[in-house]
């Protein structure tokens, strides 16, 4: 009785050995992937990698481990199994759903980019025809086509306006250089505020110019403090123009 009592403890300590060598993978794959998930979380806002791929791989792993709890008739083992093969399986659904979130996310990146560029190309285009009317051989911006009121901080409107600007000049009179004029009317000539205002201005839109392609050498800057409007537009607010930014092209 002693003796089939030993031989089936040692029976089934060889089976669990054996059993446990087949398995041990299954059991660090699952830990690392419980690791995975903790170290990993989902954060409120568009950047949810790895949040299904980890949340997959838990869901996985607890269905796995109760079939094959079942499957194995109770027997822990079978339950360790069924977790690592749940586990795995659960991960590749989860990145399968990471991967088309991803997509999805870029397609409505690619689609607002589109958008902005449109609205920047219509715009060009509605400034290049009232050009041809006003002053055609000079290309002058009202400055809130860029900038908001008194600010040096250029809109989401103004960098893709520049963006589109520089597309069209990136390539044109490659050799010769693009001086940004930057003006703004004042009723003292020594005006701190646009002296700073107009330096500025000219600044930051070189800088957006760069950004966007346009070489440095290329780019020069230059604050104009006027006493009137430095164009009037009939058809438009006759103050408009008191601040302007305008690109003169030179060494044609």
């Amino acid at each position: 009785m002693t003796r089939s009592t030993d031989n089936l403890s040692f029976c089934n300590g060889v089976c669990v050995k054996s059993l446990s060598d087949t398995i041990r993978p299954f059991i660090y794959s699952l830990a690392a992937s419980g690791l995975l998930a903790c170290t990993q979380q989902p954060v409120a806002g568009p950047d949810k990698t790895f949040a299904s791929e980890s949340t997959g791989t838990l869901e996985g792993a607890g269905a796995g481990a109760v079939v094959g709890f079942q499957v194995g008739a109770g027997a822990g083992p079978g339950a360790i199994v069924g977790a690592g093969f749940g586990a795995v399986a659960g991960a590749i659904h989860g990145m399968a759903q990471d991967k088309s979130e991803e997509v999805d996310l870029q397609i409505k990146r690619d689609t607002k980019e589109s958008r902005v560029r449109s609205l920047a190309q219509e715009t060009l285009s509605d400034h290049y025809k009232r050009r041809m009317e006003l002053h055609p051989t000079r290309d002058i911006f009202p400055a809130d086509l860029f900038f908001n009121g008194d600010s040096v901080r250029m809109c989401p409107q103004g960098v893709a306006l520049i963006n589109e600007i520089a597309r069209i000049n990136k390539y044109r009179l490659p050799y010769s250089r693009l001086i940004v004029a930057s003006y703004a009317k004042s009723t003292s000539a020594d005006s701190l505020f646009a002296q700073y205002l107009t330096e500025r201005r000219a600044r930051e839109f070189a800088n957006q110019l760069v950004r966007a392609g346009i070489e440095p050498r290329r780019v020069e800057t230059r604050a104009v403090i006027i006493d009137q409007a430095v164009l009037v537009d009939p058809l438009d607010n006759p103050t408009r123009y008191n601040q302007a930014i305008e690109l003169i092209p030179i060494d044609r």
